[in-house]
């Protein structure tokens, strides 16, 4: 099929009085959305400035620069609140409309050698701007409005998410709820909402077109399968519920306490203590990063169908593939220049002009500085290290310090630097997420044309690394 046989499917009607605009349903601030727009601009050869959301985003996080940090925080948590869906709405949102938009993303593009459908990884967005390749997110993140939520109270959240949630499932029988509340590094923003992530667990009409129709004959479908779980409670039928989430503490932390838990909820004025929590009934993927494997049957269908081979990246944790790009690359531009990014704070585009091996960290945390100095221990010295750290607001538990990262930094042969942070205001430092891509913007271009990466590359550097594997599914 030539793309000018290829027919995407349209979106509905706006006239549509329950018609829930996919923009306006899913978090610009979240990882999987984040992700998706780094993907198709670095497919277009455009960087993420202003994380893909224009030149009001940018001027709105400059503008907290001038702020004291109470009043910062407070700008960050009510331009969370104004994402939220009101919880009567929630029925509105067609699950088969959000992947129209997702995959009209790509639109421009195709026939693509490959693509890449599941789990979220910050990495993945480097790998896909190499190969040409597209990135269809399994999960994504529906913000719901709610000013009474309390962080400490992830048994009032499951309750909340039991009255509203039925008209979100009823409409939308692909996808599953996956209710997050984590009262520790998403404090602020669950103080105005609750995190409903929803797991695509059928293909639907809009990804199979897709694969059908935007793929080169015999192109790869590679799963990217995170294995990351966390204990659950049930709560319905495709519905539960998540204390916690992947980052700064362990599960048993989230429900139990910890020391550290109760210094950082007493500084937040909060009582010391264990959580009311509800208590686990079962594990499930991680929210935000796991993946969800009911979707696989349909995939596999369909390439039995259309000749395309399915491979499987499985993922121990997130991080598990960032050496092996940071590797890939660096081979790839022949550099000696580390790149570590944090969360969304990322751009492919501008790492590769510059020639920067990519190391994309999950947060800034201590378990993420651990796996940085893992990485430092295993390859050869760097000339030049660059970091950059996502600001949450708060100082909870587990996370790791500027000066953690900036002793990282300073095993650099040459130059290692905090790039576009303040350390001083980290992780209060929202402005960060505007300077980044100009600070990338004024680092001198890299000598000499890229060498092309190749999927066999990505399976062989693979086969090097602990953490994570590379196998061909079978489709008969």
């Amino acid at each position: 099929m030539t793309r000018d046989d290829t027919r995407l499917p349209t979106p509905p009607r706006r006239s549509d009085p329950r018609h829930m605009p996919p923009e306006r349903a899913v978090a610009a601030f979240d990882s999987a959305s984040a992700f998706l727009r780094a993907t198709a601009r670095g497919l277009r050869g455009e960087d993420f400035a202003r994380l893909g959301q224009g030149v009001g985003a940018g001027l709105g996080a400059r503008a907290t620069m001038l702020l004291p940090e109470r009043l910062r925080r407070a700008v960050y948590t009510a331009a969370g609140a104004r994402e939220g869906v009101p919880p009567e709405r929630l029925g509105d949102i067609d699950g088969e409309d959000v992947a129209r938009w997702i995959v009209g993303h790509y639109r421009s593009g195709g026939p693509y050698p490959v693509v890449f459908l599941g789990s979220s990884n910050g990495a993945l967005t480097h790998l896909c701007t190499a190969l040409g390749a597209p990135w269809l997110p399994q999960t994504l993140l529906v913000p719901v409005r709610w000013a009474g939520n309390d962080p400490d109270r992830p048994d009032a959240a499951m309750t909340f998410g039991r009255r509203v949630a039925p008209p979100l499932l009823a409409r939308n029988p692909d996808l599953a709820l996956h209710h997050m509340h984590d009262g520790n590094q998403d404090r602020l923003m669950v103080a105005t909402m609750a995190y409903f992530r929803m797991k695509r667990r059928r293909l639907g009409h809009a990804y199979r077109e897709f694969l059908r129709g935007q793929l080169a004959p015999g192109a790869p479908i590679v799963l990217v399968d995170d294995t990351s779980r966390w204990p659950v409670t049930t709560v319905a039928d495709r519905h539960v519920f998540q204390t916690g989430a992947r980052g700064g503490l362990t599960p048993a932390e989230y429900r139990r306490g910890s020391l550290e838990l109760d210094d950082f909820r007493a500084a937040e004025g909060a009582e010391p203590g264990p959580l009311p929590a509800p208590e686990p009934d079962t594990t499930a993927p991680e929210a935000e990063w796991g993946y969800d494997d009911g979707l696989t049957p349909e995939v596999l269908d369909l390439a039995a169908e259309t000749g395309h081979p399915v491979y499987r990246m499985r993922l121990d944790e997130p991080e598990a593939l960032s050496p092996v790009v940071a590797e890939l690359f660096r081979r790839r531009h022949d550099g000696n220049r580390l790149l570590v990014e944090s969360f969304i704070m990322l751009d492919p585009v501008q790492a590769n002009r510059i020639g920067a091996a990519p190391f994309w960290t999950v947060f800034g945390v201590e378990d993420s500085a651990a796996a940085l100095a893992r990485y430092l221990d295993a390859t050869e010295p760097y000339d030049d290290i660059d970091v950059t750290l996502f600001s949450h607001g708060v100082r909870s538990a587990g996370l790791a310090d500027a000066d953690t990262w900036r002793d990282l930094a300073a095993r650099a042969r040459r130059r290692g630097r905090l790039l576009a942070v303040r350390p001083g205001r980290y992780p209060v430092d929202f402005a960060s997420l505007a300077r980044l891509t100009p600070a990338l913007r004024r680092i001198p271009s890299a000598y000499g044309p890229a060498r092309p990466i190749v999927l066999a590359d990505l399976a062989d550097e693979i086969a090097r690394w602990p953490g994570i594997t590379w196998t061909r599914e079978s489709t008969d």
